[in-house]
């Protein structure tokens, strides 16, 4: 599967090279990110499988990040297109149970610049993701069988994370946009599946850029619905959230944030807000022909300061869940980070970073696993 994709992309880019009169510009690129990092999980209550009969586990890491990528742009008049593909790397075989490499789809999409706007068609990143600068390993990285994710950016701790999905999106030059997204459906929590599943309207996300020299505010909506019908539950399981991302430059710093409050998060589709330690108070639960609600909300803050030769940054995400048909409490989490990032070269550079993630009380009271990361994350561009 891996040669499969590197040749595709190879021939696309022949194609598009040895083609001048149909594009005017075609540009190749590639990104390398490693990382090498210390990481340490002291479990606390958790009492389920996590791949280590100690209590307090940890060890070094060495990984291509999964987000390393080669792609190539190109535009044709008024059209730009890009496609990008995702290179995994060999992961630590102590640390997870997947091993393998791969290659997958991250970006396939055209743009139409219409002279008022722009109108994209195909797989891009969503209206309502939005990341910060944290580089280390995410909160749940390792822990029953995942895999490190690199530049984790605060997914699963305030981050609204959709990934690049299938959609056609309208972007207005006032600032107005509205997009159509391939909808996210599922088999409900508290029902055993076998339901029929019927999609009818796409992901929904609509908002506005408000953008001036040294400050950005962008509020918006996102809405997902879809029906199940499992003979007793007969009824559509609905997702809705508002957030607001904002940037501002003060010059000796500048800060960045985002937060954002809704229901049933985990059933929209967000990665990472689901807890991989117990149950999911992110997702609407089935009992019977009921269905109760999640209450989700979160966000992050970031101040990155300019301290010559790099950029010093610190950050610091929360997000809460909470669903009574789980359980009494809300299931938090919180993380910190610190890094320095150092340009070595024009295209080399490297963040020394230091991650610490709180898994707080889950829905029963029970404290969650904390974890912590100490190393750097390199990143090469050509």
């Amino acid at each position: 599967m891996k040669k499969f994709g590197i040749c595709l992309l190879a021939l696309t880019l022949a194609v598009l090279l040895a083609a001048p009169a149909m594009a005017a510009s075609v540009t190749p690129y590639a990104s390398m990110r490693l990382g090498t990092y210390w990481t340490n999980h002291d479990f606390n209550d958790f009492t389920g499988a996590r791949g280590t009969s100690e209590d307090d586990d940890g060890g070094l890491m060495i990984d291509i990040a999964g987000i390393s990528r080669f792609g190539a742009k190109g535009q044709v008049g008024d059209i730009y297109g890009q496609v990008e593909l995702g290179l995994h790397g060999g992961e630590n075989t102590v640390e997870t149970t997947d091993p393998s490499n791969g290659v997958y789809t991250r970006l396939l999409y055209g743009k139409w610049d219409f002279g008022g706007g722009t109108l994209t068609v195909g797989q891009d990143y969503t209206p309502v993701t939005y990341v910060s600068s944290q580089q280390g390993i995410g909160v749940f990285d390792d822990v029953n069988a995942q895999s490190y994710d690199l530049q984790n950016a605060f997914i699963g701790t305030g981050t609204l994370w959709d990934s690049r999905r299938p959609q056609i999106r309208l972007n207005l030059d006032n600032g107005f946009y509205f997009a159509a997204i391939q909808t996210q459906d599922g088999t409900p929590a508290g029902v055993v599946g076998g339901g029929d599943i019927d999609v009818m309207l796409p992901k929904i996300v609509t908002g506005f850029d408000f953008k001036t020299e040294g400050f950005y505010l962008g509020p918006g909506v996102a809405f997902n619905t879809y029906n199940y019908d499992d003979g007793v539950f007969d009824d559509s399981i609905t997702s809705w959230f508002l957030f607001m991302h904002g940037k501002v430059d003060l010059g000796a710093v500048a800060l960045k944030f985002t937060g954002h409050y809704g229901e049933n998060l985990g059933d929209y589709g967000i990665s990472g807000r689901n807890n991989a330690y117990g149950a999911d108070a992110s997702r609407a639960v089935v009992t019977g022909d009921d269905v109760e609600n999640a209450a989700c909300f979160g966000g992050w803050l970031q101040a990155a300061f300019a301290l010559d030769p790099g950029t010093l940054t610190l950050g610091w995400g929360y997000s809460s869940s909470e669903n009574e048909d789980v359980g009494d409490d809300a299931d938090a989490l919180m993380g910190v980070f610190v890094n320095y990032k150092i340009p070595i070269t024009d295209i080399f550079s490297v963040t020394p970073e230091f991650d610490y993630w709180d898994g707080m009380d889950d829905e029963s009271g029970n404290e969650d696993p904390d974890h912590w990361a100490l190393g750097a994350t390199w990143q090469i561009d050509f």
